[in-house]
């Protein structure tokens, strides 16, 4: 029996769900109902500041809710909102400390790290790069991390102007 361009693609397309959570930080509760998204889906949230993004997105990555049992288990990679530099080396031993075997493929390299422009920062230390510099790389780590099919990328415009003037 031959399978149509539609039956394939359903059959390969990976569904995922989350239960209904809450967060509790101080005086600010997020009330999350439950969903579902496909990893075929590209999901954008915009919304103003305070309004629990950062927050919906720590909890898909696995952050404690306020009821631990609502704790979500999906292998996910995570570029978060901010990012703090503490490895005492260069953007070069980085990348290969914490994604090897994505830094050295070819297509990882034409496809992310090309676009990214980090043969422009490669051997700076990464504790001196600039906020968009960081931005780039932490990028790069996050879609270069293996085993995961769910990718998070917390503010990815931060830092966007320092990025236009640098590519």
């Amino acid at each position: 029996m031959v399978e149509t361009a539609e039956e394939v693609l359903i059959d390969k397309t990976r569904h995922y769900t989350y239960p209904s959570m809450t967060k509790t930080l101080g005086g600010f509760k997020l009330t999350v109902q439950e969903g579902s998204f496909t990893d075929s889906e590209i999901i954008v949230m915009l919304g103003e500041n305070g309004t629990g993004k950062t927050t919906f997105v720590r909890l898909l990555a696995g952050e404690e809710p306020d009821d631990p049992a609502d704790k979500q288990s999906m292998a996910v990679s995570l570029k978060p909102q901010t990012i703090s530099p503490k490895f005492p080396g260069t953007v070069r031993m980085l990348l290969l400390k914490q994604i090897k075997s994505a830094f050295m493929h070819a297509q990882f390299q034409s496809d992310v790290v090309k676009p990214m422009n980090i043969e422009n920062i490669i051997d700076q230390e990464v504790k001196t790069l600039s906020g968009g510099e960081l931005q780039r790389v932490a990028i790069v780590l996050a879609l270069g991390k293996p085993g995961v099919n769910v990718y998070l990328i917390d503010e990815p415009s931060s830092c966007v102007f320092e990025l236009l003037w640098q590519v």
